[in-house]
């Protein structure tokens, strides 16, 4: 059972849409797909990531049709893609610790989909040149320019984590994680770091 508690409301709200989806698209399971379509429907980072990076809901919609017809022999007879959402969710409460993030939200979804990359979700995506990199870069802006999700009702704000090498200790590294506000440049980020590695030459 998953701590759903620990969803913003926005990420929830991204499932609940998901189902919706499903149901008008009168099919019997949710796959990953569906939860593209939530995603973008849904206001939240994982929305305007895709939006900055020239998705629309009928677009996405148009060419998941299109994969669902390719496919629909093997879809309809197999519960792969809910197996995958599942996969999915369990990756983004992963993609939400890796950025020591109290919370899982819709950008954790949508790289989640991504990372996972056997759903039609990340092949449509895929498709139209959604890619990793291209979110990160993407959530990263949003959240410089103090666009947040989920912290109204928190009181707490997304950082930008940078994970480094510090140093070797009897030949195994020590690694460093630091907890940059979202202003913060990634310029800025790095200056920090080759200040404190300089400390330590």
């Amino acid at each position: 059972m998953y701590p759903f508690e620990r969803f913003t409301n926005e990420a929830k709200g991204v499932l609940t849409l998901a189902q919706e989806e499903a149901e008008r698209s009168h099919l019997s399971y949710i796959g990953t797909e569906h939860l593209v379509i939530g995603l973008i429907r849904q206001e939240g980072l994982g929305s305007r990531a895709l939006l900055s990076l020239g998705q629309t809901v009928d677009d996405l919609r148009k060419a998941i049709q299109e994969g669902l017809r390719e496919n629909e022999a093997r879809v309809v007879k197999d519960i792969i893609p809910t197996a995958r959402v599942k996969t999915v969710i369990e990756m983004a409460f992963e993609e939400a610790r890796r950025q020591a993030s109290p919370h899982v939200g819709t950008d954790h979804i949508l790289l989640a989909i991504l990372l996972e990359g056997e759903g039609l979700g990340a092949s449509v995506l895929a498709s139209r040149g959604v890619t990793v990199d291209k979110v990160r870069a993407e959530v990263d802006r949003l959240l410089a320019a103090g666009v947040n999700e989920g912290a109204s009702e928190r009181g707490w704000v997304r950082r930008k984590h940078k994970q480094f090498e510090l140093a070797q200790l009897k030949g195994r590294p020590i690694e460093v994680d630091l907890a940059f506000p979202p202003e913060f440049s990634d310029e800025e980020c790095q200056a920090v770091i080759d200040r404190i590695k300089h400390a330590f030459d």
